[in-house]
């Protein structure tokens, strides 16, 4: 995903169909810090991780959701 679309509290959507809120972003190495908020893998709730960017598939916008879906 572009992090250009991205900002801090933003909702995404996560190749691996978790659910998360940015809360930092990495121009330079193209990452993104997250907080799970929903995960297939319930312990990663509330934790937090860098990914990169590739790894952001969409903006979360509730029932309809903008990026490479």
């Amino acid at each position: 995903m572009n992090l250009a679309q991205l900002s801090i509290r933003t909702k995404v959507l996560l190749a691996t169909g978790d659910r998360a809120e940015v809360v930092a972003i990495d121009t330079a190495a193209e990452s993104v810090r997250v907080r799970y908020l929903d995960a297939f893998e319930a312990e990663l709730v509330g934790t937090e991780a860098w990914l990169l960017a590739d790894e952001v598939i969409a903006v979360d916008m509730g029932t309809h959701s903008e990026g490479r879906t």
